[in-house]
């Protein structure tokens, strides 16, 4: 462009690869969707499944976390600095023109996706609570059909970048696992394992923890000489494949995995009834102790999630009876756990806004 006799540089002057892996890429999810009336070339940019992929691994290691509360009659969505929240801050979202906030439970999140159930019907679905897109997955065979207290299920993503769910669901003793394909929207039934006593009633188990390419399920057997045990769902191979448990003296543990720093952690909480909790780190095929508190947790793991906060590197403590926690290993004594959240019968989840809608 000519100024004047003179040659200046304007945004149509950058390359388009430039454009979208210097410019475009380090804007919020807010603001990409903004981006799209800019221009045709910029609505090209930004609707590629590359970018939204490039952009989303982008927010996923970002300060950009968000708290979504499900309650009976709204649902919301908080800053996880909730100190610094207020009622200005919260942002009051439809779940679609079908679902009704008071009829669906939360159960995962990934890449700014997460997965609901309906109370009711127990049918599945995926949501993306900034672009509000929503998409039914369950099947006419009773495929997708979650049961509380008798499922486990876990959105992750596959080699080639498909998002996939994993659903382990037990009917008359017996679990059976099953692999929803997003760009197929098919379900498949996969191997599982084999050995009787991970199939009973008398055993909890984790929802899945997705790392480095493996689906992680901690499970509590409650049974005499039984105790817990750790397996990995290996997603490029379809197989379960037995890990190691922390070493500890209590056979009364409960183990919570959790994400921090791009290294699998695991809350183990023992002693009950005024349990206590270590904090231990995966180093390779090995756990380290890296800290220990006493008499923290009022209540068994298996009814809370924990999600690591990138911005405050606290962690969020979420039970299922709408109570939200904070843990800041970094104090001491009672005061390094403290409440920050109180709901009446709320479904909450920790989420990363992106522009992902797992192909739907």
């Amino acid at each position: 462009m000519n100024v004047n006799g003179r040659r200046t540089t304007s945004i149509d002057d950058v390359p388009a690869d430039i454009l979208s892996t210097e410019i475009l890429i380090m804007l919020p999810a807010k603001c990409i969707g903004r981006c799209k009336i800019v221009s045709k070339q910029w609505l090209s940019l930004v609707a590629a499944q590359n970018f939204r992929l490039m952009h989303c691994r982008r927010m996923s290691t970002s300060y950009n976390q968000m708290f979504l509360s499900i309650g009976i009659y709204e649902s919301s969505v908080f800053p996880v600095t909730f100190e610094q929240s207020d009622s200005f801050s919260k942002t009051q979202i439809p779940l679609s023109s079908t679902v009704s906030s008071s009829g669906v439970r939360v159960l995962t999140s990934f890449d700014g996706l997460v997965c609901l159930s309906f109370r009711g019907t127990h049918k599945l679905i995926l949501w993306n609570p900034l672009t509000r897109v929503t998409k039914f997955i369950s099947s006419t065979q009773s495929r997708g059909r979650f049961k509380q207290k008798s499922d486990v299920v876990r959105l992750y993503a596959s080699p080639s970048n498909e998002y996939m769910l994993l659903h382990a669901k037990r009917r008359n003793g017996m679990m059976t696992l099953y692999k929803y394909s997003s760009r197929l929207d098919s379900w498949r039934k996969m191997g599982f394992i084999d050995e009787r006593k991970y199939h009973n009633y008398k055993m909890s188990w984790s929802n899945g923890t997705f790392f480095q390419g493996v689906v992680y399920f901690t499970i509590k057997v409650h049974a005499i000489g039984e105790g817990n045990y750790l397996y990995g769902f290996h997603v490029d191979s379809d197989q379960f494949k037995s890990k190691p448990f922390p070493t500890t003296s209590h056979d009364d543990g409960e183990g919570s995995l959790v994400l921090v720093r791009k290294a699998l952690h695991m809350f183990v909480a023992h002693d009950f009834p005024f349990w206590s909790l270590d904090l231990w780190r995966m180093d390779g095929d090995n756990w380290t102790k890296i800290w220990v508190r006493q008499s923290i947790v009022p209540q068994s793991l298996f009814s809370h999630t924990i999600t690591y906060i990138v911005s405050t590197d606290r962690f969020l403590v979420v039970s299922k009876s709408g109570c939200v926690n904070e843990l800041d290993i970094t104090k001491n004594g009672e005061e390094c756990y403290y409440p920050v959240f109180l709901g009446s019968r709320l479904q909450g989840a920790v989420y990363t806004e992106t522009l992902m809608s797992g192909d739907f």
